[in-house]
């Protein structure tokens, strides 16, 4: 027989384990919303926050029933809290739908403390979402952020209030405005009839440069109205690009390379389901090589293929009249894009190129297309790229 001691030590172990409780089924989440976040530490005034409340607004591109957030510390210098944090629909500018804010736990805690270099999901909560909706997300920092970990272009009006706010409805005291997401990386749903995400990974042509504030005129956005008016289609289109990013090269003010950022800004993406790759002009703009990008992007589409996941290539818009524009640049475009249409590594392929190009000098844009620079499209010709997607490809 065992001793009294033994027993009570034995006891205390099998007390000490997990219980092992029966399997269940994994819910199915997609991503709704997201975007890329970088260091804002080279910001010629680095954002960072003590005792503020910032309400962000995201416009949903799936639906869902709950909805659970995603937050980055991911290029902090120090671990951030979140006192607080809710989710609503968002009414107009920084006011909520009455009787729609949820406050959001992180493990079943009402705040959660990340170190610098990870993220956290929220618990889920029951909320309606719609595609095309907005939500209003809403986060308090009560102590010294450091530089924050942003999305330094948002094209958005958010707000920043003193104090805990986060479950104010009308934002009466948001009176500051910002135009950066701030640690927000991502809102997902489930338990809806969103099942697929396609992450959209590019630069300042798909972060959408020159848009409008509030506006949704990027080329990512016009897809999603074309996709959610097609019966059959239900791909969540989010948007993954940065201004001013490249493939190759890290930049301290743009972000980390699609290299070196593609499992954090797009493999991780819940319900991932397609990629649409349009970068390079940056990398042929600082001297890059074709051969250097193709070897790149078949880094890209292995790494993607790999997780069962379909990977579209995009060409590069021309470039005739920007700065800096000279014959050899032109070649080594004309080589990448001969590459993108005719190499058979991506699974489809979006011609960009053409559908931007002026037929009377398709090495410039058509000028009904130029936001002026002649290197970024204007609304009208980002509304053109997104009707130059096949949308056969998403299937």
């Amino acid at each position: 027989m065992l001793s009294r001691r033994l027993r009570t030590a034995l006891l205390g172990v099998a007390l000490a384990m997990p219980i092992a409780l029966p399997a269940q089924a994994a819910e199915h989440w997609t991503d709704a919303w997201a975007t890329s976040l970088h260091s804002s530490a080279a910001a010629a005034v680095p954002p960072a926050y003590e005792n503020q409340s910032i309400r962000m607004v995201v416009r949903m591109r799936g639906d869902g029933n709950q909805v659970r957030i995603r937050l980055s510390n991911l290029h902090g210098d120090r671990p951030v809290t979140f006192g607080s944090a809710t989710v609503a629909l968002r009414s107009s500018g920084p006011a909520l739908v009455e009787g729609t804010s949820r406050r959001l736990a992180f493990g079943g805690e009402p705040s959660v403390t990340v170190p610098a270099g990870q993220d956290v999901h929220s618990d889920p909560v029951e909320l309606k979402v719609r595609s095309g909706q907005d939500l209003a997300v809403s986060i308090y920092l009560p102590d010294a952020t450091g530089p924050a970990t942003w999305h330094r272009s948002a094209v958005q009006t958010n707000y920043l209030t003193a104090g805990d706010h986060t479950a104010e409805e009308d934002g009466g005291s948001f009176s500051t405005t910002v135009r950066s997401w701030i640690f927000l990386n991502a809102v997902a749903v489930t338990h809806g009839p969103t099942r697929d995400t396609l992450a959209a990974l590019g630069d300042s042509v798909t972060d959408g440069s020159g848009t409008a504030v509030d506006g949704f005129e990027r080329w990512p956005d016009y897809l999603a109205a074309r996709l959610a008016g097609t019966p059959g289609r239900d791909p969540a289109v989010v948007n993954v690009g940065i201004g001013g990013n490249r493939v190759l090269a890290d930049t301290a003010q743009d972000g980390l390379s699609a290299l070196n950022r593609l499992e954090h800004d797009v493999l991780v993406r819940d319900g991932l389901r397609y990629v649409l790759l349009l970068e390079g002009t940056n990398d042929l703009r600082n001297r890059a090589t074709a051969g250097q990008l193709v070897a790149a992007y078949r880094q890209i589409i292995d790494r993607v293929q790999a997780k069962g996941v379909k990977i579209i290539g995009g060409t590069l818009p021309p470039l005739k009249g920007s700065a800096g524009y000279s014959e050899a640049l032109e070649a080594e475009r004309q080589a990448v894009n001969t590459w993108i249409t005719t190499g058979g590594a991506f699974d489809g392929v979006v011609d960009f190129a053409t559908a931007l190009a002026d037929p009377a000098d398709p090495l410039r844009y058509l000028p009904a297309y130029d936001r002026g620079d002649h290197i970024h499209p204007n609304a009208t010709g980002f509304a053109a790229m997104a009707d130059a997607v096949d949308l056969t490809l998403l299937r």
